[in-house]
């Protein structure tokens, strides 16, 4: 059975209603015909150079990306440019592009949720209800607890295990126990005082900057920043799960893949 761009539009939609997206936020379908055909989809947390030249690789129709391709105002759209040069290939290529960010972030089963359930918590609820809907539990970040207390620093090292990464840093507070831990995946420093405040031990976010780790440090909260992308990335097989089980009961015929340049823009440098 044949599907369509807008088909497609139609499932994110149901999975990440735009509604829930901030204001300031571009999501849905930035790049491409709603009437074009797909058989081919490539799920990604970023649209960058190397995974827009896998998709042309692997002949796909469609790319669904939680970061928006196009987020700031663009006044030009040059070949020779950043954003640009991925335009180009896309179009080129006659490849959508639909993105859900915050939308997904706070929808059941996205981005929040997938970090919370990774880590160990039990009883998730959102952690903020900014733009949310508390009916149908939605809204930013997660708060949860842990099955026992268990040493902050050993807790350190499970998440390292769980999100695949050499290091966390850690501000406030480390010899301590934990059990009541509230996230938020990507740049979630708006929510730390939030967490605080309703009994976390502990906030696990993405990225935290200078100044928020030493308001953390000094009013005695524990906080962790364990990177931006590995925070969030681990949305990417869940929302292929999600997906292929929507269009298996839709009986649409539709390869999902990931893609192998997805990666963290930083590296550790040891030597």
């Amino acid at each position: 059975m044949g599907c369509t761009v807008q088909e497609i539009v139609k499932i994110m939609e149901a999975i990440a209603p735009p509604s829930l997206a901030e204001g300031w936020d571009n999501v849905g379908l930035l790049v491409g015909d709603p009437r074009a055909r797909v058989d081919r989809i490539m799920v990604s947390l970023d649209i960058t150079m190397e995974v827009v030249q896998e998709a042309v690789e692997k002949k796909v129709d469609m790319m669904i990306a939680h970061h928006p391709i196009i987020f700031k105002p663009i006044r030009c759209v040059r070949k020779d440019d950043w954003i640009g040069g991925l335009l180009y290939e896309l179009i080129q290529n006659n490849i959508a592009v639909y993105c859900a960010h915050t939308n997904l972030d706070k929808a059941p089963g996205g981005v929040d949720d997938t970090l919370a359930r990774s880590l160990g918590l039990l009883q998730v609820r959102p952690l903020s209800y900014e733009q949310g809907d508390p009916s149908v539990g939605q809204g930013i970040g997660r708060i949860g607890q842990l099955a026992r207390p268990v040493p902050l620093r050993e807790y350190m090292k499970k998440i390292k295990e769980i999100l695949g990464i050499e290091s966390i840093s850690v501000a406030g507070p480390t010899e301590k126990q934990v059990q009541v831990i509230a996230t938020c995946a990507g740049a979630g420093a708006d929510y730390m005082e939030e967490a605080f405040l309703k009994g976390a031990d502990l906030f696990i976010t993405g990225e935290l900057k200078y100044h928020d780790a030493q308001e953390a440090a000094a009013r005695g909260w524990s906080v962790a920043s364990a990177g931006h992308y590995f925070t969030e990335v681990l949305v990417v097989p869940q929302l292929i799960h999600c997906l292929q089980k929507r269009l298996n009961d839709l009986q649409y015929k539709i390869e999902l893949l990931m893609p192998r340049g997805q990666k963290d823009p930083y590296c550790v440098i040891r030597e």
